[in-house]
């Protein structure tokens, strides 16, 4: 038996017994809580090693940051001072000076068409590329996530709540079944998901499909004891990094089941799917790289790796041109990688 067959059935041994049933589409609130379950202390970021040497691009000055989001030539930096700023074209040499968005306290932040949605503790905000903010709705508590689809904003919060609006702000649901909401997974329109989405829980340390139209939460899966990041690729494969145990683990089907669980060394964390070259990135900050992993086998194999800003907390590839932006949470910078520096890296 293969290693990854023997990894999928431990897996499947580890379903979630504990499902929600469907309500009716006219009910807001859905579930009580996750209850006593059985949790984990959320696993953090493994720190990061003076850098020794040049990191691979152009690294332009950044605040130190939690979260990047890139739409069209702009690119949006969450400072860890709860505050955005906006970066023109940061793969050329001549980029000009951030702006700052006037927002305060800024806790999550998503791409969203020709912008952005951030969430504060006032109200969740659209911000056009110019800066330009336009509330959508009010405070939603502490938010740790955003999601989006063509027609649902999606607010996952620090007290378990995943809430689902209207594009104007609108709340249709709330489903209260988590213990945390630290990632709203949505699948692309090609992957055919429908109205699920997945929640990574990281003091559950698991991944949750959940039906945003009925508020049915389906069977879950653990993903080891220390998953930090998500995101979903373009096939609807769920990737995870598993950082506590050094390891990416991923996820596939309806019910979702665990695919291959890979050993990856020193602290596995931020995560970016490159489209057009179909490629998982993966951040490893103890060593101050990043991994390019194709999957086309269903076993992640290594293609590229290259040098980073140190402590890398957030990955984005544009998928336009295939460059890749890397945000450093200790103030080293934002790096701006084109393809053709990852080529001649390989």
């Amino acid at each position: 038996m293969r290693l990854s067959t023997r990894f999928a059935a431990a897996a499947t041994a580890l379903v979630l017994a504990g499902t929600l049933a469907a309500c009716g589409s006219d009910e807001v609130n859905v579930g009580d809580g996750a209850g006593d379950v059985a949790k984990v202390e959320p696993a953090t970021a493994l720190a990061s090693p003076p850098e020794t040497g040049q990191p691979t691009g152009l690294v332009v000055p950044a605040a130190a940051g939690t979260a990047l989001a890139q739409s069209g030539s702009t690119v949006a930096v969450l400072g860890d001072d709860g505050v955005v700023r906006l970066h023109t074209a940061p793969g050329a040499a001549d980029t000009p000076a951030p702006r700052e968005v006037a927002a305060k306290q800024v806790s999550a932040l998503i791409a969203d068409g020709d912008g952005f949605l951030i969430a504060s503790p006032e109200q969740l905000s659209r911000v056009a590329a110019d800066g330009t903010v336009t509330k959508v709705a009010d405070a939603q508590g502490e938010v740790l996530s955003l999601g989006r689809t063509d027609d649902r904003i999606l607010v996952g919060t620090a007290d378990g709540h995943l809430r689902v609006l209207t594009r104007s702000g609108e709340l249709k649901r709330d489903i209260h079944d988590f213990v945390r909401v630290d990632e709203i997974l949505v699948a692309p329109a090609a992957a055919d998901w429908g109205d699920l989405v997945v929640v990574l829980d990281r003091a559950q340390s698991l991944v949750a499909p959940v039906d945003i139209a009925t508020g049915s939460r389906k069977a879950a899966l653990r993903s080891g004891n220390g998953a930090t990041e998500g995101i979903v690729d373009s096939y609807g494969r769920v990737l995870v990094s598993n950082t506590r145990d050094s390891e990416i683990i991923g996820f596939f089907g309806q019910p979702i089941v665990m695919r291959f669980r890979a050993p990856v060394a020193d602290g596995p964390y931020a995560l970016a799917w490159d489209e057009q070259q179909k490629l998982l990135w993966v951040s490893t900050t103890g060593n101050n790289a990043a991994i390019a992993f194709d999957l086309s086998t269903g076993e992640p194999r290594e293609r590229a790796r290259i040098a980073t800003v140190g402590q890398v907390s957030a990955i984005s590839v544009d998928p336009s041109n295939g460059m890749l932006y890397l945000l450093s949470a200790r103030g080293d910078g934002l790096q701006a990688v084109p393809r053709t520096a990852v080529d001649a890296d390989r």
